[in-house]
């Protein structure tokens, strides 16, 4: 990576905002659809009384937020940073489907970079913490067991002929392999390991998406998380109490971001996603059913066009409705299918006319 030092002048930090605004953008840019306020998918608000941008303001504010991300390659600064931060907030609490991990960790990031963007050892401080509790909380959070009896039937799907001993044992590992490169990359002496290792696992989870045929979004996000990595602390050096280091209320911020609140996930009370649980099993998926097979004629087209039918009856599953329509998966929470619920039912005039059906 000597190459690219010498190419950005030593501004190594420069090539990371580039870097973080083109993986930012390319996957923003590769599902339009989801960020404007007209398309078939419901709009999903935390609050009802939060004002929808309607067209033309949706695509303005889009633009006005692409334009800021690649200002802020040059100008990491209060003025450019804190606004894509405060509109990123502003889209995602008018759609909470905006909160995908290959664009709110990116935001993490950039949040990094302005909060100490004349201090590149505190910008780096904050990025090895987010980095740690990625990998640390993605691996915690796989120890269930929805997660090991869908692993195991993967691994029985694609390589049948190894020993279903050695299926199982790689499998109950994965998440400690997983937690344990997080770890990794808080000590001097193991930093370069945790670092080839993340490597070689996002090798295989892109290899995987290749031949499988399916989940491209979330590459740009893969190769940030790797090429940061060797770029900023393959040969860093840093103690794991300046890691953790709270000397002012900037790194507070993120020390609650990234290691605090993903805790309150064991016990229900914060997201999925932003506890890092990634492929990990917990998240619900969810289903609506029709009462009645009847209504199907009543609902609107942008929603019958996504109804299935299946042993008589029909229904509509969420996250393959969000998939095909908007091109990202349904923000996983309770509250997310009961509003798309509600606004089916009042599509029907009928609060009864519908059911939820959880996988």
């Amino acid at each position: 990576m000597e190459f690219i030092r010498k190419f950005f002048k030593n501004d190594t930090h420069f090539f990371i905002r580039f870097l973080t605004c083109v993986c930012f953008l390319i996957p923003m840019l590769s599902t339009p659809q989801l960020w404007l306020s007209k398309r078939d998918f419901p709009i999903v608000p935390l609050f009802d009384w939060i004002p929808v941008p309607i067209a033309p303001l949706d695509t303005i504010l889009v633009v006005v937020f692409s334009l800021l991300f690649i200002v802020f390659i040059f100008k990491p600064i209060y003025k450019v940073g804190i606004p894509i931060l405060l509109l990123y907030i502003y889209f995602s609490l008018i759609d909470q489907t905006r909160l995908q991990p290959f664009f709110f960790e990116l935001i993490f990031v950039v949040f990094s970079m302005t909060l100490f963007s004349n201090n590149k050892k505190r910008v780096e401080q904050c990025l090895l913490l987010l980095f740690f509790c990625t990998y640390f909380w993605s691996g915690m959070h796989k120890l269930n067991a929805v997660f090991f009896e869908k692993w195991m039937l993967g691994m029985s799907n694609r390589i049948p002929f190894i020993p279903i001993e050695l299926r199982a044992l790689f499998t109950y590992a994965i998440p400690f392999m997983e937690a344990s490169f997080g770890l990794a990359l808080l000590f001097n002496k193991t930093r370069k390991y945790g670092v080839i290792l993340i490597a070689l696992m996002h090798a295989i989870i892109i290899s995987t998406l290749l031949i499988e045929g399916f989940g491209y979004i979330v590459i740009p996000m893969t190769l940030f998380n790797v090429i940061t990595l060797f770029i900023l602390f393959y040969n860093y050096k840093i103690s794991i109490r300046e890691i953790f280091k709270l000397y002012h209320f900037k790194p507070i911020a993120i020390f609650l971001i990234a290691v605090v609140f993903p805790v309150f996930n064991f016990f229900g009370m914060y997201d999925h996603l932003l506890s890092f649980s990634y492929f990990s099993g917990k998240p619900k998926y969810a289903r609506i059913w029709l009462m009645d097979k009847a209504d199907l004629v009543k609902l609107p087209k942008n929603i019958s066009d996504y109804m299935q039918e299946w042993n008589g009856g029909v229904y509509v599953d969420l996250n393959s409705w969000s998939q095909e329509s908007l091109g990202v998966g349904v923000y996983p929470e309770m509250r997310v299918y009961n509003k798309i619920n509600q606004l089916i039912q009042i599509e029907l005039s009928n609060e009864k006319a519908t059911q939820l059906d959880f996988y």
